[in-house]
């Protein structure tokens, strides 16, 4: 038997992608895993060649979904005991931060907070001075703005879990059993 029931987002970032896919991929041997993948998360999942890997699981795409996310009501229902996003754009942050549901991911975590889902977050822009990958392996260095760091410090003043790794993910799921 599964120990928990885990909703995992991926948005339309490629810092931190491969590492979020490792993740996911790790967890599926102990706990029920269904993934919720934004446009932007499938398109760039697709450029960092790791799209056929979330495929393997159950996985709702928001480019298939209506305009109400429907899938999203599975979280008033009481279907998962925990919902992260990782990689978590600044942009979704930043509606999540501000309550504007208008997308797969945003959607999914106003119901989780508003039924006291856990809500667990790895942003990209995490810090000052992020360094990264390409889909081509060429490193290099984002200056996230103030705006985006507030919008994180919200979060956390909030109840939201942020952690700068998905690989903390598995670290704090002890907490959920």
């Amino acid at each position: 038997m599964k120990l928990l029931k885990i909703a995992w987002g991926i948005s339309g970032a490629g810092h931190l992608l491969v590492e979020s896919v490792e993740v996911v991929e790790r967890l599926k041997e102990k706990h029920e895993i269904k993934v919720f993948l934004s446009s932007a998360g499938e398109e760039v999942a697709r450029i960092y060649g790791v799209l056929e890997r979330i495929g393997d699981f159950p996985l709702v795409r928001e480019s298939r979904q209506g305009h109400a996310f429907p899938s999203c009501g599975s979280f008033n229902l009481g279907k998962y005991d925990l919902f992260v996003i990782s990689p978590a754009t600044s942009n979704t942050v930043a509606k999540i931060r501000l309550g504007i549901s208008d997308s797969l991911l945003s959607c999914c975590a106003s119901q989780a907070l508003k039924t006291k889902v856990p809500l667990v977050v790895v942003p990209t822009d995490s810090k000052p001075v992020v360094e990264t990958k390409g889909p081509n392996g060429e490193v290099f260095k984002l200056y996230p703005r103030k705006v985006d760091l507030d919008h994180i410090r919200a979060l956390k003043e909030e109840g939201v879990i942020v952690l700068e790794h998905p690989y903390e993910v598995e670290k704090i799921l002890k907490r959920f059993l």
